[in-house]
């Protein structure tokens, strides 16, 4: 079962004054996933929204696979962003990242099209069957445009034994409480949260972890609040979860992961900003960032 605290990586961008054809920063990404990795985070998530893989092309995004896992170097497992609005597309990139070793696969529902539920099963059902590793449903109505309902999310997990998370970034904590409720006999099934500012809800509602923007910021504090809440430590969870939740709203005062990318630079690791068609942040949020960065002591 999946459990612990996952920083969805951003995908660090040099510095080269060319938007369209920024090259990847592979030494910051080192420096970001060494620093996740020694402040305690279990596994780690590169080439997901956070990593803004749609502004990717697919060789890239293996090879931002490919060196995710030669920088962790067996210290935690990764888990591979491999998702597509495509299913065949999608089966596609979960293969090739099999073929360096990814035995977990993040898989985003189906963007734009906006697939019926059961669509989206047909969509999980059809790669589930196609990959040999497990797959994590990430639901993500904000970006994708479509919910993928609790009902859905319980019968894929009780369809398919290699169907064994869901990431849950709907922000409707009854939805989320309902999947929990429906899977509770799967001992095999973990709802992780996709939103930190819920992680702590979900985790006393029954969940098992979260796929975190902010532990790409603060790995250490997320991780602490993670794994007390996991222990039954409630009650420091809470502290901490009170101390971090300016950073969890502050990363999402623009279009994430762009607030990530500037409080990292800020932290003095070179990511960059990511790749059009995102942009930095605007110059006063930049100010309201920073009060929350001081106020944590990161810089």
């Amino acid at each position: 079962m999946l459990k612990g605290c996952f920083p969805a990586l951003i995908t660090p961008m040099k510095e080269d004054g060319n938007r369209i054809n920024h090259e990847i920063n592979y030494d910051a990404f080192k420096q970001l996933i060494d620093r996740c990795i020694e402040n305690g985070v279990d596994r780690i998530v590169p080439s997901g929204c956070t990593g803004h893989a749609a502004s990717l092309i697919h060789d890239e995004q293996i090879n931002v696979i490919e060196k995710a896992i030669e920088f962790a170097k067996n210290r935690v497992l990764v888990i591979a962003g491999t998702g597509s609005n495509c299913t065949r597309e999608a089966i596609g990139l979960a293969q090739r990242a099999e073929q360096l070793g990814i035995k977990t696969h993040l898989q985003i529902s189906p963007y734009q099209n906006k697939p019926t539920q059961e669509g989206l099963y047909q969509h999980y059902k059809t790669i589930a069957e196609a990959v040999d590793g497990d797959i994590i449903v990430y639901n993500v109505p904000g970006r994708t445009g479509r919910n993928v309902e609790a009902d859905t999310v319980i019968r894929l997990a009780k369809d398919f034994e290699n169907i064994i998370a869901v990431k849950e970034a709907s922000g409707n904590l009854e939805q989320i409480k309902k999947i929990i409720e429906g899977t509770k006999d799967l001992k095999k099934f973990s709802v992780l949260s996709g939103d930190d500012s819920l992680t702590l809800e979900i985790i006393k509602a029954g969940g098992k972890g979260v796929i975190s923007v902010a532990a790409n910021v603060d790995p250490k504090r997320v991780s602490e609040m993670v794994h007390q809440a996991l222990d039954g430590d409630i009650a420091k969870a809470e502290e901490l979860h009170k101390k971090l939740s300016d950073l969890f709203k502050k990363l999402f005062i623009e279009t994430n992961p762009g607030p990530a990318h500037y409080c990292l630079r800020k932290i003095g690791i070179p990511v960059g900003i990511p790749r059009l068609p995102l942009v930095d942040v605007e110059e006063e949020n930049k100010k309201i960032i920073d009060e929350t960065l001081r106020d944590l002591d990161l810089i």
